[in-house]
C-alpha cells in the first residue's frame, strides 16, 4: 500500500509553504485526495511534481 502524506508533510518535503501546498491541491497541480475530510498526497504525486518540476543542477 502507498503512503499518503499530510498538506504539513508534503510542505517540508517540497519545502513551500502550508499555503502553496494547499493552494496547489486544490487547483490540480499537485493531485491529491480527501480522506476523513482530510487532504492527502500520494508518495507518487510527490515523487511526479519533483521530477516534472525539477531541473537539473549548475555544472
Amino acid at each position: 500500500m502507498e503512503r499518503l502524506f499530510t498538506i504539513k508533510e508534503a510542505m517540508v518535503i517540497l519545502q513551500l509553504s502550508y499555503t502553496t501546498v494547499y493552494a496547489m491541491c486544490n487547483n490540480g497541480t499537485l493531485p491529491s485526495c480527501k480522506v476523513g475530510g482530510s487532504i492527502r498526497i500520494s508518495q507518487e504525486s510527490l515523487r511526479n511534481f519533483i521530477s516534472n518540476n525539477t531541473s537539473g543542477g549548475q555544472q
